[in-house]
């Protein structure tokens, strides 16, 4: 039994690795952590919401897969990218600092990291594992320590495009990005 748990943690690490190794919800995070510049409060923000999401396909499994249509979930992702791009190009060319520790813009980190993980394949492929294992908790731990491991590489290369990159043209590529992925999950292009 101990042996079967710790394949499927295993299985769980890899699988979220490598599905989020350049997958939108880590991109997000680079550019939130290079527009923020903090890049402790962006992986905390995007752990929170990432664990969250996995709770959710954890303890749902089968159930939310059979009753949500996942073209909804998709469509609500893309609408939240275009609104944060939009957004976000409209007050690029501000250049105040950006406050991390208000809770507003805490929030809105992991609003976006929890909506564009909703329907991600990440998060189904955790419901599967989940449905199909008799250790959801080692799932659970798997696919958080995959999280954890991906989304740390994205805040470090968040972090370092911040120290050469003016914060205008971070907030303007960012907002493009949002804007890009948006257009993308509306067409179901990605998921």
């Amino acid at each position: 039994m101990i042996a079967m748990s710790l394949e499927i943690f295993f299985y769980a690490v890899a699988v979220v690795f490598l599905a989020e190794l350049g997958d939108k919800t880590m991109l997000a995070t680079i550019c939130l952590s290079a527009q923020y510049r903090r890049p402790s409060v962006v992986l905390l923000a995007a752990m929170l919401a990432l664990a969250t999401s996995t709770v959710i396909a954890v303890i749902i499994g089968v159930i939310l897969a059979s009753t949500l249509p996942l073209d909804l979930i998709l469509y609500l992702a893309g609408a939240l990218f275009l609104l944060m791009g939009g957004y976000t190009l409209a007050i690029s060319h501000r250049t105040e600092a950006v406050d991390c520790a208000n809770p507003t813009t805490f929030g809105g980190m992991f609003s976006l990291v929890f909506i564009a993980e909703l329907g991600d394949k990440t998060q189904i492929a955790a419901l599967a594992l989940a449905a199909q294992s008799e250790a959801p908790l080692f799932v659970f731990a798997g696919a958080l320590l995959g999280f954890l491991l991906v989304n740390s590489l994205g805040v470090v290369a968040g972090d370092m495009i911040a120290e050469r990159t003016p914060i205008v043209w971070i907030k303007r590529v960012t907002g493009l990005l949002f804007i890009v992925f948006g257009l993308l999950s509306l067409f179901g292009i990605i998921s």
